[in-house]
């Protein structure tokens, strides 16, 4: 149950962006290993000239990008250390299609370089689970968070909330870390690095715009890119389908294991229970006859077999935990919260309930004539 739900919270988790209309380019490596501020903001202008498009953003690192991944350490009042993944560009807030909460979006003036901030907090748009992270039940908006690992240094300055933001290390987007991610103002200028672009489009216009992209990057930067690389620009949703499709493929194993597991379980708790009907029939024999109802058998039956599963399961959860801190010594496995084991004592407790049940109303139903015919 735990290593699925890892598996999957990921999935369920709110992207906060416009899924279906947006459409992410990276893979535009320059073939002299560098490209400049004019380069940036020619591939924007044409990106923005294509029929359909409605914003575009250059971009350090994007949803759904993972050859750039951005990752500050933020801690507020709450003196919780978190690592954070960081969306960093121009405009990315209209171009992702991102709704504020509360606050406002960064001025015209906030958009600088990476260093572009050295004596002054850098303004940061942040999620509201990371603001409650940080700050409890306070207001974060307008409030200062420090860098850990620069606890003297300027820090953050929270301008804006959004309500969520799936980070890109999806590794790490569970246990209620899915939306520890901010925005934050980068000026694109002078970089080594390969080019990113978020593209938003008008819905009515998906795929002639996705087209006219795509031809809009192989004319502006086509003949300029390194030998071997090929743009790619497609839409987000396509990029998740294709993120997931690993974790997909982990959910279908953990479901064929956990269905073995169970239909292994309930066999042979039903199997045992039969046979113990069977070695005990003229033992419910006499006790029918000595007044025993029908509900008083099944009860018993019930009762045995909730002692017996309960003293496995007891001793099931004492391993799984002992056992996944033994194993995280020597293989990379998470940590089993402990909080996962009385929902599956209690799951187990009710398959080794109904397997028994069969077995038992039979048991029930044997009259006492037939029982009490050996004595």
């Amino acid at each position: 149950m735990f290593l699925t739900w890892r598996q999957l919270e990921p999935m369920l988790a709110p992207g906060g962006v416009d899924t279906a209309n947006l459409i992410l380019v990276d893979q535009l490596a320059a073939a002299t290993g560098r490209w400049t501020a004019a380069d940036v903001q020619a591939g924007a202008q044409a990106l923005r000239e294509v029929p359909g498009v409605r914003a575009v953003s250059p971009a350090g690192s994007l949803p759904m990008v993972f050859s750039s991944v951005y990752a500050f350490g933020m801690q507020g009042p709450t003196k919780v250390k978190l690592g954070v993944n960081v969306y960093a560009g121009e405009g990315l807030l209209n171009t992702l299609g991102i709704p504020l909460l509360a606050g406002r979006d960064f001025l015209p003036d906030e958009y600088r370089a990476v260093d572009g901030y050295k004596d002054v907090p850098r303004p940061v748009i942040i999620t509201q689970a990371l603001a409650h992270q940080l700050f409890g039940q306070a207001n974060a908006l307008g409030q200062r968070v420090t860098d850990p690992e620069e606890p003297a240094g300027p820090g953050y300055r929270i301008v804006g909330i959004v309500r969520h933001l799936l980070r890109n290390q999806l590794g790490m987007a569970t246990q209620g870390r899915a939306d520890d991610t901010m925005l934050f103002p980068q000026r694109m200028g002078d970089t080594s690095m390969p080019l990113l672009y978020a593209v938003r489009v008008d819905p009515a216009m998906r795929e002639t715009a996705l087209r006219g992209v795509r031809k809009a990057i192989l004319r502006e930067f086509g003949a300029r890119l390194s030998t071997g690389t090929q743009a790619d620009a497609s839409f987000y949703d396509t990029r998740s389908s294709k993120a997931f499709k690993s974790r997909c493929a982990a959910l279908w194993l953990f479901a064929g294991v956990a269905l073995t597991v169970v239909v292994v379980t309930v066999i042979g708790i039903m199997g045992l229970t039969g046979f113990w009907v069977q070695k005990r029939t003229r033992q419910i024999g006499i006790r029918r006859a000595l007044g025993a109802r029908r509900v008083d058998i099944l009860r018993y039956f019930l009762t045995e077999n909730a002692l017996i599963v309960g003293a496995g399961v007891a001793l099931g959860m004492v391993l799984a935990y002992f056992g996944n801190a033994w194993l995280m010594r020597y293989y990379e496995l998470p940590h089993l919260p402990w909080i996962w084991l009385p929902p599956g004592a209690a799951l187990m407790l009710l398959l080794g309930q109904f397997a028994v049940l069969s077995p038992a109303l039979r048991a029930a139903a044997v009259p006492p004539v037939v029982a009490t015919r050996s004595v």
